[in-house]
């Protein structure tokens, strides 16, 4: 893997074996900014995920099915084909304890998950959990999404252990005895821990599905780079549970006294609702992720933080993760049927009555907080010309912040469900002075 220095130049940044790649189609997990789905997929190897974009959604197939062959191919030469894999389950029942399943190379983190749960007897599904990867190639622990694979991770550390001339072999002899166990040195050992996602553990809502852990964010055009580490919780190694934070990740019920938003959000909107108009780009681009990472756990651990000292970008990037972060979603994921269903009505009234159905049945505290989103779109919609962000634009960059489906689908199911969500946070842009009042215009 490479970053092009010219035509016929290259930069070597990273080499990964094709057995231990993954694909998926995650992108908003990933990337901290926008991406069309039609012309970008998750390209990962250990221990990265980035976000890979390309100038057609013809070329993005053609990538996508060969890099899946050529995946498919190397695990079939795989050997073994399966590992044990130890697990240590915190947080889980009463106690810290661990398991060891048989992993093989084909076995997502999902898939882990569940024949943990499973091992361990304890009820839920892979939404209610997340496998955290403790590696020492990586100053801090972090969370994997689902779609990689285990195996490839471990085996990576393992060969990182073998001596240089087998390394690259397809089947060392040496993968066998204690080398497949936790008998390797501390810079190349890695392990994995099974942990309630904080959805589960803070407010028991099974039902909804949630974006509360941290991510490594990369975005790449053929470019690659590595985003910043995240934190296990924010807690060192030996912690057996986390604090959750202020901020982030908590229901708008347990944040908002009186269903009155909290000081950080309310600046965030304020600015946003001052510069946003005028500025061009505004929720299109991305702020320093590193800013936004560092500012994120002032905000968290309840530090003052000035805002208005940032680029208008950061601010904006902050406020798309706390949205990404509510349990559930801001609009509800256990509505979302209904959400998608609005925009096949008939005219723009039945819309309208519909939109306003479904906000009735919201907490008080989302509804407080839709307000001032839409009054902030209204304001940068209504400056367009000037800031390059009309409601369609607006929609494609912060709809999937705003709804979720509350299970994972099929990628072409999660596009077709991003374009309808995207044309309704449009209409709720285009219409939002008829849905919720002429006053969203004045509430700053």
């Amino acid at each position: 893997i490479s970053a092009g220095r010219s035509h016929s130049h290259f930069k070597l940044k990273c080499q990964a074996r094709l057995c231990e790649m993954w694909t998926a189609f995650c992108t908003e997990e990933v990337c901290e900014g926008s991406t069309d789905p039609e012309r970008s997929f998750v390209l990962g190897w250990p221990t990265t995920n980035c976000v890979a974009n390309f100038r057609s959604a013809e070329q993005k197939e053609t990538w996508l099915s060969f890099l899946q062959s050529r995946i498919r191919e190397e695990k079939e030469k795989d050997y073994p084909k399966s590992i044990p894999l130890k697990i240590i389950a915190k947080d889980v029942g009463t106690c810290a304890y661990s398991k060891t399943l048989s992993v093989t190379n084909v076995d997502t983190a999902n898939d882990v998950i569940l024949m943990a749960l499973q091992q361990l007897g304890v009820n839920g599904s892979e939404k209610d959990y997340k496998l955290w990867v403790i590696s020492g190639r990586e100053d801090a622990p972090y969370p994997l999404i689902g779609h990689e694979y285990p195996f490839g991770i471990k085996m990576s550390h393992i060969r990182d252990a073998m001596p240089h001339g087998s390394k690259h072999c397809a089947c060392p002899r040496q993968l066998q005895g204690s080398f497949l166990t936790e008998q390797l040195p501390q810079e190349l050992q890695c392990q994995f821990v099974l942990k309630p996602s904080r959805l589960a553990v803070c407010q028991q809502l099974n039902d909804l599905s949630q974006k509360s852990f941290k991510r490594k964010r990369s975005i790449i055009n053929w470019a690659f780079w590595r985003g910043p580490g995240a934190h296990l919780d924010n807690a060192p190694l030996s912690s057996t549970s986390a604090a959750p934070g202020k901020l982030f990740g908590l229901l708008l019920t347990a944040i908002c006294e009186d269903d009155n938003l909290p000081k950080p959000l309310l600046d965030m909107l304020s600015l946003l609702y001052q510069e946003g108009p005028s500025t061009e780009g505004i929720f299109r681009r991305s702020g320093s992720a590193k800013t936004c990472k560092e500012l994120k756990e002032k905000l968290d651990s309840g530090a003052e933080v000035d805002l208005a000292c940032e680029s208008i970008f950061v601010t904006a990037s902050l406020f798309k993760d706390f949205l990404r972060n509510i349990p559930g979603s801001i609009l509800s994921s256990q509505l979302c049927d209904k959400w998608v269903s609005v925009m096949d009505q008939g005219n723009n009234e039945e819309k309208i009555k519909s939109i306003q159905r479904l906000i009735e049945q919201l907490p008080r505290a989302n509804v407080v907080l839709l307000r001032y989103i839409f009054g902030v779109l209204h304001g940068i919609e209504m400056r367009s010309e000037e800031n390059q962000m009309n409601a369609f634009n607006l929609a494609i960059c912060i709809a999937p912040s705003l709804l979720w489906p509350p299970v994972s689908s099929t990628p072409d199911i999660e596009s077709e469900f991003t374009k309808k969500i995207s044309s309704l946070v449009q209409f709720l842009t285009e219409n939002c002075c008829r849905i919720f009042g002429e006053e969203i215009t004045s509430l700053f």
